[in-house]
């Protein structure tokens, strides 16, 4: 899921480059930053994810002609889409709680995060609902616009209309919890925090392994579920539960907040080279022997968790280290991470267009991928039109009515 948070914050203190650890008792207070400063590594690094789940979904369909090269392409990109929709979630909570400390949540808290996410939702749900509502079920289009779709364990309700929107249920979750979460856990010291986030991590992946006795129940086919490269049918519950249950994912977004808070406290490593080894690990297993369900989260929160607190403790320690210059091509790209979202939101419309009227498949193995790359292109255009056009005026507009319920 693409975080539609900005990823600035205003005051911290700085990442020293130890691992998290219960060396203090109590937090520990933040020197003074200048405000609004971006996490270019991380805000850059959101682009990535963005396009493994775009292009995850692409490979539902037969975009090369040659087997080989699908074959390759969609074994390659499939768990990568799971994976970088728990790098969006986890990352969910980090963003909050970093931008929290130049503003903490307040009165009007839910009502801005929803003005973040509503435009975007409202119109790709309109645009989908006009051109294929005969496609869905009414209740399921029903719960996607209210964005309660999560709550129901069917497939046919989560994802309807626009699929890629069922996390915004998690969304909704996460805004509710947040103020109050983060007040007890600045509260706390580095031990509980490592405690705790040990805890979480160790729900998100010991929850498939208990499933794993449970019986299967209902079970369903997918395009997007396959073991060793061979397609399965997943239990409809477990499933579920595993991926799409709004109080089971909100877990990931909670091990985001705490990373956050061990950041802005100096007790992080900065070494992304040992995470993003073990993200590269996790992808290769699950191709090669992990079932379906340890696939969509257990085998990547560990190094998703380290790779976004590193790439944050990176940034922080450049701060604080005189006559560091920003890396050009990181700033050059960091920009464009604030559009994902937007990407995430409208890639699904367009995949609907080309499937129902365009059917731009079968093609060679350079059309095929100047094809997945133009369509990337294309959403980012949407994604950048869309925050220009609609969502800043939007915002514009409403932002006045909430900041005066804020002060009542």
């Amino acid at each position: 899921m693409a975080t539609p948070e900005r990823t600035t914050a205003a005051t911290g203190t700085a990442a020293t480059g130890t691992a998290a650890t219960g060396t203090t008792a109590g937090a520990q207070p933040a020197r003074a930053r200048p405000a609004a400063r971006q996490l270019t590594f991380i805000a850059a690094a959101r682009l990535l994810p963005s396009f493994c789940i775009l292009a995850s979904h692409l490979s539902f369909d037969q975009v090369f002609r040659d087997r080989t090269a699908q074959q390759a392409y969609y074994r390659v990109f499939n768990p990568a889409g799971f994976n970088a929709v728990s790098f969006f979630i986890v990352l969910s909570g980090f963003i909050l709680t970093w931008i929290s400390a130049e503003r903490p949540p307040g009165r009007g808290f839910v009502a801005r995060r929803l003005l973040r996410i509503l435009p975007a939702h409202l119109l790709t749900w309109a645009v989908i609902v006009c051109a294929f509502a005969a496609t869905f079920p009414a209740a399921g289009l029903f719960t996607t616009l209210t964005l309660v779709q999560g709550w129901f364990p069917d497939h046919d309700i989560y994802w309807s209309a626009n699929a890629p929107a069922w996390t915004l249920s998690t969304e909704l979750v996460l805004y509710a919890v947040f103020p109050a979460v983060l007040r007890r856990l600045t509260r706390r010291g580095d031990r509980f925090l490592a405690a705790l986030l040990a805890g979480l991590v160790a729900v998100v992946v010991l929850l498939p392994l208990v499933l794993q006795f449970l019986p299967d129940g209902v079970t369903f086919a997918n395009a997007a579920f396959t073991e060793r490269g061979h397609p399965v049918r997943v239990s409809e519950w477990k499933y579920w539960l595993v991926y799409v249950f709004p109080l089971t994912r909100v877990l990931e977004a909670l091990c985001g907040m705490v990373v956050c808070l061990l950041v802005r406290r100096g007790r992080w490593t900065r070494n992304v080279w040992l995470p993003t080894a073990l993200l590269a690990g996790a992808v290769v297993a699950e191709e090669l022997w992990v079932p379906i369900l340890f696939d969509l989260t257990a085998l990547t929160i560990v190094p998703v968790v380290l790779l976004i607190g590193a790439l944050a403790a990176r940034e922080t320690a450049r701060w604080d280290t005189p006559g560091a210059r920003e890396n050009r091509l990181v700033a050059s790209v960091a920009p464009y991470g604030k559009y994902t979202f937007g990407i995430y939101m409208y890639q699904w419309a367009l995949i609907l267009l080309c499937q129902r009227y365009l059917h731009p498949w079968g093609n060679s193995v350079a059309t095929g991928v100047l094809f997945v790359v133009t369509f990337y292109a294309l959403c980012v255009v949407l994604s950048v039109l869309s925050h220009r056009f609609v969502e800043t005026p939007v915002n514009r507009f409403m932002k006045p009515a909430i900041t005066a319920y804020a002060k009542r």
